[in-house]
Formats: structure tokens, C-alpha cells, sequence
């Protein structure tokens, strides 16, 4: 049986490592791709800030010689800086490149799966004005590639979380008493607040068989904080 190849671009920490490891745990055949090298075996160093022919490089040279077919792809790099162009490049026009470069070696029932954010739906007031308009570029990209490699049995869905738990910030959040957290909790109707295997697991579903029928989704993970009013979470502040 042939095992399945995922490729995790920047999979080596945040969401993007715990979901590497999930579907390594899955039995998936996983390759990272980071821009910093790594001591992982099956690592792709790539600069998706890069000119685009540097991109083609890294990923033609990386591929040459492998006669296998990829399976999944997941996008979860994020961009951190202070240039709106670079986050341009590397948040979304990256995305649409490495698919035209990747899509004729994926097979039938491959997925493609976006982690983008809940900005897209809400204006995060720490987050600058290129982070909202690549999120919401990305939902569109999605459904864009959702129609056009549909034809070919591939699937795109995009992933929308909410301020969650990470590895990086795991002792902040889980700070006794912290008041961040306990805001977080009474806001939210589930009562706490997601954390990096929730997405993993959505991830993990959306590249799976089981969600062999599911495309074109965003699909949000804030347990369910999106769906309520302003009066309604004013309440529960003011115990009402």
C-alpha cells in the first residue's frame, strides 16, 4: 500500500508543527517546509518571500529525482513583520505558486487545506491591515481552486481559527487565574478555549476520506463564539 505524502508548509512549530505530528501519528509520510532549515528528515527549506523563480527552484530541486505523488497539502505559514507586499507574497501569492507547481502530482482525492483565520469574518484590533485582507484573500483563494481542480478529484478547504492555545503560548494562557483565559471561557458557548489539535484535527478530517465530498468550506474553530451578538456576550459580562 502506498503511503500517503503530506506537505506541511510552516510545519515546524505553532499549529503548523502539532498538525505535522498528527498526521505522522495518522502514518502519513510528512515533509515540512520552513524557511529556516531543520533537523527533520523529510524538510524543505523554502523562502516563500522569495522572487517566484527562487520558489519554482526550491521545490523542483527538492522534488527532483522523487517519483511519488503528493497527497496533501497544507498551507499554515504566517508572515510576521512590517511589509504589507511581503506579507502579500508570502501569506497568499506563495499559496497560488507552489499549487501550480505541485497540483499535476497530486492524485486523485488529494486535499488542500488553507489555516487562515477568524479575521476574516472579524477585524482583530492587533493585527494590521495586511494580515485581514491576505486571510480574506485565502477564503477566496479556496474556493477558487475548489472549482478549478475539482475536475481533477482535489479538494480545498480553508481552516478559520480564533485566538487559540498554542505550544509557544501554552504557560501564558494556562496561567491560574489569568484573565485572558477566563474572558475567553465565559464568551465562549463551549466554556474554554481551542487549542493547536483542534485545528489538528479539523486538518486531519479534511485530508481523510471521510470528508471525500467537502470542499470549498471555511470552516470556523472559535466554539461557537462567531454566532452570538454583541448584547449577548455584553450579558454575560454584566451577569445578566
Amino acid at each position: 500500500m502506498q503511503k500517503i505524502i503530506s506537505i506541511i508548509f510552516g510545519g515546524t512549530k505553532g499549529i503548523g508543527k502539532v498538525i505535522s505530528k498528527t498526521l505522522s501519528k495518522r502514518g502519513d509520510s510528512v515533509i515540512t517546509a520552513s524557511r529556516k532549515s531543520s533537523k527533520i528528515k523529510s524538510h524543505l527549506s523554502i523562502d516563500l518571500g522569495s522572487e517566484k523563480s527562487k520558489i519554482q527552484s526550491s521545490i523542483s530541486k527538492y522534488f527532483r529525482n522523487k517519483n511519488f505523488k503528493v497527497n496533501n497539502i497544507v498551507f499554515c505559514q504566517r508572515y510576521r513583520g512590517n511589509d504589507p507586499k511581503l506579507d502579500l507574497e508570502v501569506s497568499l501569492n506563495s499559496n497560488s505558486e507552489i499549487i501550480e507547481l505541485l497540483k499535476n502530482k497530486m492524485p486523485k482525492g488529494s486535499s488542500i487545506v488553507f489555516i487562515s483565520s477568524i479575521a476574516i469574518k472579524t477585524v482583530l484590533d492587533d493585527q494590521p491591515l495586511s494580515y485581514h485582507l491576505t486571510r480574506a484573500g485565502i477564503e477566496q483563494m479556496t474556493k477558487y481552486y475548489a472549482v478549478e481542480l475539482g475536475k481533477k478529484g482535489i479538494r480545498c478547504n480553508c481552516v478559520l481559527p480564533t485566538k487559540i492555545i498554542k505550544p509557544e503560548n501554552y504557560k501564558f494562557y494556562n496561567k491560574k487565574n489569568n484573565p485572558i483565559t477566563l474572558m475567553m471561557k465565559k464568551i465562549t458557548p463551549l466554556k474554554r478555549m481551542g487549542n493547536s489539535q483542534d485545528v489538528a484535527n479539523l486538518v486531519e478530517f479534511l485530508t481523510s476520506k471521510k470528508s471525500s465530498f467537502i470542499t470549498g468550506c471555511s470552516i470556523p474553530i472559535d466554539g461557537g463564539t462567531h454566532l452570538q451578538s454583541h448584547e449577548s456576550i455584553a450579558k454575560k459580562f454584566l451577569n445578566m
